[in-house]
Formats: C-alpha cells, structure tokens, sequence
C-alpha cells in the first residue's frame, strides 16, 4: 500500500518503520504560494532536497495564500517535478480554484477550518463541498483525500470534523469520485497497517467499494502520471505497445 510520507525531521525514522510495514512511501514535500519570489526559492530548496534524498515516489502540496493571475499555471506546471499534486482545500473559494481551474490529482481536506472557522447549516454541515463541485471533481478525475491527521489534535472538535467528512464521503460516492482516507505520515505514531486501517475507516459512512478504493487509489494515481510522462503514453486511453 501506497502511504503519504511528509518530508520533515523524522523523515528517516519514518522511512525504517515504513520498511517495517511494508508500506510503500510516496514523500511529500509542502509549498505555499504567496509571492512570486517567495514560490521560486521554496521550490528551489524542495527540489534540492528531492535530489539529495532522490525518492522513489513523490507529491507536493499546495497552501495557497495569495491568489495570483500566475497561480494557475504554477499548479499546473508542479506536475512536472512531482508524481502526485494535491491542493490543500478548506476555504470554499480555494476549493472551488483547485477544482475548478486546475489539473491537481486530489482536494485534500476541503472540510478543514485551518485557515477558518465554519458554521454549519441546520440540515446539514458546511462540509466545503457541493453539486457543483463534485461535478468538476468528477469530470477532471480529481480525488479527495481526508487525512486523519485532525484526530491527534483537538478532540472536541472531532465529531465536526467526521460529521463534515461523512457528508464529503457521500458526496464522493454519489459521483464515483475516489478518495483516500489515512493519516499523511509526519511521526511514527501515525503508521497503521492495512488492518488496522480498516478498522479506523469504521468509523466512516463508507461503502465497501469506498474501502477498497481507499487502499489502492494513491499507487493507481502514481502508476499513471509515472506512464504519462513516458514515451508510451499518447492521449487518455491511447497507448503504444
């Protein structure tokens, strides 16, 4: 199994108890955008990094704090120093940006209240996402990710949280939109094996399909950009053999 593995000063334990497990990491390196300036010179050290530690598997995720006319084309062109993309959701515009406006592999998080707090409605939660978002998910066949991160910090808030999840989960089976459901390794702590992993997604309205999927839909995503990058690769569906 494919498992999101941050980048950051427990990188190396990490890496051993993954080993441990048998669980493949893909690292991920973290880049926000705010100026041009500052874009140029944290990417610059995140591919410095990547050359010195040279994995096997990347991704990057994106925080955007500033919105720019460039911003789309910045996103966009990561997918050509990473083997997966993922934009950092939460605000409803930003989710709507990254669904909408560009070819990112997977939402993480359009739940989250990082960057603010969100009232939820009567009949149901302001989950940050709607029809019409998981439309454009759907049709660019980007995915969700729902990291369990938030279950380690504070526990009042969890209950939200899953509740917020579940509606997103739902949304995504309505549109057969893939989505993963882990913790996004920064400790140790956060490794689980498969079983365990199921055993957490219980707590989760997810159908069996959506379990499955959970497991295997981050190596399907790497295997396929990895072939998009070669010579074998045409068009969607069209290969040489």
């Amino acid at each position: 199994m494919y498992i999101l593995l941050e980048y950051n000063k427990n990188y190396k334990e990490n890496i051993k108890e993954l080993k441990k497990y048998k669980l493949t990491p893909v690292v991920l390196f973290r880049l926000t955008l705010n100026n041009k300036n500052q874009i140029k010179t944290d990417l610059q050290k995140i591919k410095e990094i990547k050359s010195k530690i040279n994995p096997k598997n990347s991704a990057v995720i994106i925080t955007i704090e500033k919105l720019e006319n460039s911003t789309i084309g910045t996103v966009n062109n990561l997918k050509l120093d990473f083997d997966i993309v993922i934009g950092l959701g939460g605000l409803n515009k930003i989710n709507r940006f990254f669904l909408e406006s560009t070819r990112v592999d997977f939402l993480q998080d359009p739940q989250n209240t990082y960057f603010k707090q969100k009232m939820d409605f009567i009949h149901h939660f302001n989950s940050g996402l709607n029809q019409v978002l998981c439309e454009y998910a759907k049709q660019k066949q980007i995915g969700y990710i729902f990291s369990l991160n938030f279950t380690t910090k504070n526990k009042r808030f969890v209950p939200k949280e899953i509740g917020r999840i579940n509606q997103n989960l739902r949304f995504a089976r309505k549109y057969k939109t893939p989505s993963i459901i882990n913790f996004v390794i920064q400790n140790p702590s956060q490794i689980k094996t498969q079983i365990e992993l199921i055993g957490i997604m219980s707590l989760f309205d997810l159908s069996t399909q959506q379990k499955q999927q959970s497991l295997k839909i981050l190596e399907e995503k790497v295997k396929q950009n990895k072939f998009k990058k070669t010579d074998k690769h045409i068009a969607q569906g069209i290969e040489i053999i």
